[in-house]
Formats: structure tokens, C-alpha cells, sequence
């Protein structure tokens, strides 16, 4: 079921399936990528409890969770609405522990203010045990041109080191080193047939999506996370931007311990943590 909340300058349309949202209107104009030419039907997937190709290994046994997790493929149970709020749950079951053998609440929660919408994901553990959790969001951004037309501009000067990965989203353990810079001009021509750019361990907490002039189109802010990536669809006039907690495997490198990979948090035992994000739109 779809649900739309809205405040004198956004109107927001989320999913029960994958509390997903399907169109920001701000200002009345659609933000979020509409599938115009048939290449990507998603719009903002969110990725629980890993992001991208990620293995969960618990006590030596690995769990076929998915490129993503499985949030995204799952259906919400509506928890709360009101005319600028919507919060969102999914709960374990039997079928999400054959993927990951945890027992935790997921609460997705977007709220209004402004021209800014409040990303918040709760994590409850219910259990007597550590729960070891990523996620990441993948938000992508309508463009009116190709994206050789804007910039991604950083909160700090960054060393770029993007990490290459391969066909099955692994890293290849190859870089390629963009330099130290604080705008970065969207390269389209790397951009296509998947390819997604990854740059680890960033210092800055934001970074605004810009026209080559200097026009902000948006704003992603994101505390919690020290990884970047950037996709789009081959061919489409749109640009995802992916704060994420963990980052792919390592090719040829056998499966570590889940909760000893970097960027997975640890929720203790009858506890909760909360992860946030800010989107805002110009």
C-alpha cells in the first residue's frame, strides 16, 4: 500500500513494500527518478541488514542474504501517519532468518521539515544476544540533463580513492585515485553498464548535488556513515547517492565473521539504535 505525507513544501509517497519512497514532490516538481526510459524501477531502495554484496557469517555458517538484504523485498507494517510523518516496521520472522538468524525490529521513519525529509532507522534488538546490523540508503536524484551537467560538492577536501568492483558487485581490491579535491565532476562515462563509484572513508558528513554553475539541486546529509557511492541507470538523466554502513566483500577472500566487518553496528541485548539521514531538496 502506498502512503503520502506532505508539508507546505514536500509531498512524499512511501510503500509498505520495502518502506520505500516512490516520489518526492518539492515544490510540486518529482525529485526522485521515475524510470522515464525503462532502465531502473526503483527509486530508493532501503538496504537492511547489509548494503551491496555483503556476506552474513555467523559462528562459522553463511546465510544467503542478498545483494542489499532483504528490506527492500519486504513488506511494512504500517506503525504510525500523520500529515507530515510516517513510520514504518518490519519484524523478524522465519522466512528473514534462513537469511539472517537474528531476531530485531526495523523501523523505517521519514519526516517532514521543510524542504528537508528526516531519514531515521531504529533497529530494536528483542533478544538476549548482540544483533549485528548494516544499512545504507540509495536514494537517487531526478536530473534535467545527463549527469556529465552536475557535481557532487563535499562538506571537506577529500582524498578520492575510488574501489573498483566486479561483476558480482565485489571489490577487486583495484583503486583509482581522483585526488585531493572538494567538487567532483559526475563522470558519465565511467558511470554506465553498473558500474557504481566507491569511496571509502570519507571525512565529510554531507555533500550537496550541484549544476556545473554552482546550482544546488540537494542536499544528502548523512552522520552515521563514512562510505559514499554514486550509480545511476545506463543512460538515464539521474544520479543515486548511497551513504552506506559496510562496504562489498573482497574478491577471492573467504567470508569473515559478520559483526567483525567494518561498518556493521552492534545493537546490545533489549536495546535499540538509531541511525539517521537528511535529504533536502532546493
Amino acid at each position: 500500500m502506498n502512503y503520502t505525507i506532505r508539508n507546505e513544501c514536500l509531498a512524499v509517497t512511501v510503500s509498505s513494500l520495502g518502506a520505500e519512497m516512490l516520489g518526492v514532490k518539492a515544490f510540486g516538481k518529482e525529485r526522485l527518478w521515475q524510470n522515464e526510459n525503462g532502465s531502473w524501477s526503483g527509486h530508493a531502495p532501503v538496504l537492511f541488514p547489509v548494503c551491496g554484496s555483503c556476506g552474513v557469517t555467523v559462528n562459522g555458517k553463511t546465510y544467503e542474504v542478498g545483494a542489499h538484504g532483504f528490506a527492500r523485498k519486504s513488506e511494512f507494517t504500517l506503525k504510525h501517519i500523520s500529515e507530515g510523518k510516517i513510520i514504518l516496521s518490519l519484524k523478524s520472522s522465519e522466512e528473514t532468518k534462513k537469511k539472517y538468524p537474528f531476531d530485531f525490529v526495523f523501523k523505517a521513519e521519514y519526516a517532514l521539515a521543510g524542504n528537508s525529509v528526516n531519514i531515521i532507522y531504529t533497529v530494536e534488538n528483542p533478544y538476549d544476544s548482540e544483533l549485528p546490523f548494516s544499512c545504507g540508503g540509495h536514494e537517487s536524484f531526478a536530473l534535467a540533463a545527463g549527469v556529465e551537467n552536475y557535481k557532487i560538492v563535499f562538506e571537506k577536501e577529500e582524498r578520492l580513492l575510488h574501489a573498483f568492483h566486479g561483476g558480482r558487485g565485489t571489490l577487486t581490491g583495484e583503486t583509482r585515485d581522483y585526488g585531493t579535491i572538494k567538487e567532483f565532476p559526475i563522470p558519465a562515462d565511467f558511470l554506465t553498464d553498473g558500474a557504481t563509484l566507491i569511496f571509502p572513508k570519507i571525512k565529510s558528513r554531507f555533500v550537496e548535488l550541484c549544476s556545473l554553475d554552482g546550482e544546488k539541486i540537494a542536499k544528502t546529509e548523512f552522520e552515521d556513515f563514512e562510505n559514499l557511492l554514486l550509480w545511476r541507470s545506463n543512460g538515464a538523466n539521474m544520479i543515486c547517492i548511497e551513504p552506506w554502513g559496510n562496504l562489498p566483500d573482497t574478491e577471492k577472500k573467504s567470508d569473515s565473521e559478520f559483526s567483525q566487518k567494518s561498518g556493521v553496528w552492534k545493537v546490545s541485548p533489549h536495546s535499540q539504535k538509531v541511525i539517521t539521514r537528511t535529504v533536502t531538496y532546493f
